[in-house]
Formats: structure tokens, sequence, C-alpha cells
């Protein structure tokens, strides 16, 4: 599929507003400290380069397993006599793990995994760390219904 960059209509806004979230009820601040996430959600509402984002998209492509070995099968149907070497001695990078390939402004830009683990000052790993006491009795179980279901009756199914 190919894109143009004005093709790309792009919405900008808070992924999370926590402050208009406590100001209806719903104080989310315990949570996020407690899974140390204050500077994860800081760089998330900070601003969005929307020329750079739609001119790395565009270009963007998933480099795997599979583009890896289509890379070389190209090499070696180009060139008969490189079958049987290995990536480097064809002139080729060694696959390490999947990445997401673009450049921006002719600069050829890699994000892993890891890359996005290292900007997110966060390890590739979750953990579960439970602040609420107990879900059947949550004073937010009125504000969920009534958002998600417009109603505050409990039940499997509201008609």
């Amino acid at each position: 599929m190919s894109l143009e960059e004005w093709e790309l209509n792009m919405h900008v806004e808070n992924p999370v507003d926590f402050i208009s979230l406590a100001f209806h009820g719903c104080e989310l601040r315990d949570i996020y400290q407690a899974r140390d996430l204050e500077d994860y959600f800081r760089m998330l509402n900070e601003p969005t380069y929307l020329s750079l984002v739609r001119h790395f998209w565009v270009r963007a492509q998933v480099y795997d397993r599979k583009a890896a070995q289509l890379e070389l099968d190209e090499k070696i149907l180009l060139d008969p006599s490189l079958q049987g070497k290995t990536r480097e001695e064809i002139g080729l990078e060694p696959f390490r793990c999947t990445e997401i390939r673009s450049s921006i402004m002719g600069i050829p830009v890699y994000i892993s995994e890891a890359s996005i683990t290292w900007v997110i000052r966060r390890a590739s790993e979750g953990k579960f760390v439970n602040v609420l006491d107990n879900n059947k009795t949550s004073p937010w179980n009125d504000i969920v219904n009534k958002t998600m279901f417009n109603s505050t009756k409990k039940g499997k199914s509201v008609s």
C-alpha cells in the first residue's frame, strides 16, 4: 500500500488528561505513580511534530526475519556466487531484532523494542501493582457503568 504524506489525517490530543479525570471523580494519580509512569505520560503530552511524523510513517516498513531473509535471497539471486555466505560476508548487517525502518529527511531511523523501552525509560517486561482495594465495592463502579453503558444498574446485561 502506498501513501502520500498529505493523505494522512492526524489527530493530536493529550492521550490522558489526568486533571479532567480527577475533576470528574476518577483520581488515577496513585495508580500511575505506583507504576512509575509519570515521565512516560509527561512525554506523551509533549508537542507532536506532524510533518516529521507524516514523513516517517509513509516510508515505514517492518523489518523482521522474513524481510531479512528476502533481502539475502535477492542478493543471492543477483549474484549466485554469494550462495552459502553469511550476511556479513555478503555485506549485509546481521539481523538483530524486528524493527520499524524508515527515514526522516534522508536520515535512516530504526525503531526496535529496545529503543522504545530506552526512550520511555521502562523495562520491556511489565509488573502488576494492585492499588484498588476491591473491584466490586470500588467507588468507580457507578462512574464506569454510567460512562460505558449509560446505566448504573449492575448485572451481566442491561436492556
